[in-house]
């Protein structure tokens, strides 16, 4: 019985020992975290006299042919918005055909059939003006056919004529503006 207060004791002072350390480890801590947002607060605080610097912005280069590219998909979407309002196409139609083709050009009568059938498709339809950008971006594409795979005129071809359908484009245009996209591509090959 002895042994066993005398160990029941022990383990006491132990225990009491184990909590003051504890306590202790706490305060510590709690000094320790105090210190450290002080610390953090002062360094955030900006004086009257120190101006932050801006931070670095970083450029990225311009692909000239991009911008061509770009550039000419803008200007094929005003010349279908001139179209849509206008019974004769502007003579800009037919440049910025031309110079969306970055190798082999069209031919003069390609060109020709292309814009009368455009027109045919568009001409008084302001339901495809939604749909303008997409036009001009198969417009470009198409009179750039070296960079086509069958696959993707196909993809193009599918889309066009649905767009032209849902917007009200006669059955005879559309298909006769597909047939000389085909054409277009075929000679700009």
């Amino acid at each position: 019985m002895k042994t066993a207060m005398m160990l029941s004791g022990l383990l006491g002072l132990a225990l009491a020992t184990q909590a003051q350390n504890y306590g202790a480890a706490v305060n510590l801590a709690h000094k320790a975290v105090t210190k450290t947002e002080n610390a953090a607060n002062a360094d955030t605080d900006i004086h009257p006299l120190e101006v932050p610097s801006p931070p670095v912005q970083y450029t990225q280069p311009t692909d000239p042919a991009l911008t061509a590219t770009l550039q000419n998909i803008a200007h094929l979407k005003a010349d279908l918005n001139y179209l849509c309002t206008n019974t004769v196409p502007s003579e800009s139609l037919t440049n910025d055909l031309t110079a969306a083709s970055t190798g082999t050009k069209p031919s003069p009568e390609t060109l020709a059939k292309v814009i009368s059938d455009l027109a045919a498709a568009v001409q008084d339809k302001p339901a495809l003006r939604s749909h303008f950008q997409k036009i001009a971006q198969y417009l470009h594409a198409s009179a750039n056919g070296a960079h086509l795979t069958p696959a993707q005129f196909q993809m193009i071809s599918d889309d066009l004529e649905k767009i032209l359908q849902d917007g009200g484009a006669p059955y005879s245009a559309t298909e006769d503006l597909l047939d000389d996209l085909k054409r277009l591509a075929k000679e700009t090959k």
